[in-house]
């Protein structure tokens, strides 16, 4: 091989490893680019996988968070709604027994105005019955005993109606505690001589017992009805009345 040759030879081998070298240098920077296209791709999936990753849980957590509130809410809506249904049903309780004591009071205060009316009815009929006479009762000393009788009778009915009105006739003390008032004002008819010879001593012994009597009705219907007042001034509002 000439020395020509030999030079062209180089040449030539040169300019192939030139040209393999450039090759390889593109090579590599097309695995660069691609590489870093790979690793941008790789990266924007990651992190729009992220985002929704993320949005879902803030989206799954609000939810949670108004599903919690809402229910606070309606709880707190509810509790309040009890308690103002037990303080109303509280104050319908106060109110009630009120009423009771009221009912109470009255009862007991004319029960002692109409026992005492009666009791001084009598007295006057037992006052004049017992009174020896020699002659028989003139017509003005008659008028005169009957006219405050008279009124003090008008007195009597009209408080036993009061008592009346405020008794329950469904229940069997009730009609007792009538029954024995009726008893008494029949009493005293019995002090006129003209209808009995019984001695005023008796009928007044026989008008205590039934005063006694009455007292005693009285006092039992009076405790049942403060055991109401205590039993539902002590009790769950919510058992005690029904709406």
């Amino acid at each position: 091989m000439t020395p020509q040759e030999l030079i062209d030879l180089q040449k030539i081998t040169e300019h192939a490893l030139s040209q393999a070298i450039q090759n390889i240098e593109f090579i590599n920077k097309v695995w660069i680019a691609g590489s870093a296209v790979v690793v941008s791709l790789f990266a924007a999936l990651v992190g729009a996988g992220t985002q929704i990753i993320v949005a879902r849980w803030q989206r799954r957590t609000q939810l949670n968070l108004a599903s919690q509130q809402a229910r606070h809410q309606k709880q707190a809506l509810e509790d309040q709604l009890a308690m103002q249904e037990l303080s109303s049903r509280r104050s319908a309780i106060a109110n009630i027994a009120a009423k009771r004591q009221v009912w109470i009071d009255e009862l007991r205060k004319d029960m002692a105005a109409y026992l005492s009316t009666w009791q001084e009815i009598s007295y006057r009929w037992d006052a004049i019955v017992s009174t020896p006479r020699e002659n028989p009762i003139s017509d003005e000393e008659l008028i005169k005993f009957k006219e405050p009788i008279a009124e003090m009778r008008r007195e009597a009915h009209e408080i036993q109606l009061r008592i009346q009105l405020r008794l329950n006739m469904t229940e069997e003390k009730h009609k007792d505690l009538l029954g024995l008032m009726h008893n008494l004002e029949n009493l005293t008819i019995l002090y006129q001589r003209t209808v009995s010879n019984t001695s005023p001593q008796a009928i007044q012994s026989a008008f205590q017992d039934l005063v006694g009597k009455i007292v005693l009705k009285l006092q039992e219907i009076l405790k049942e009805e403060w055991d109401r007042i205590k039993k539902e001034s002590y009790a769950d509002p919510k058992e005690t009345l029904r709406f």
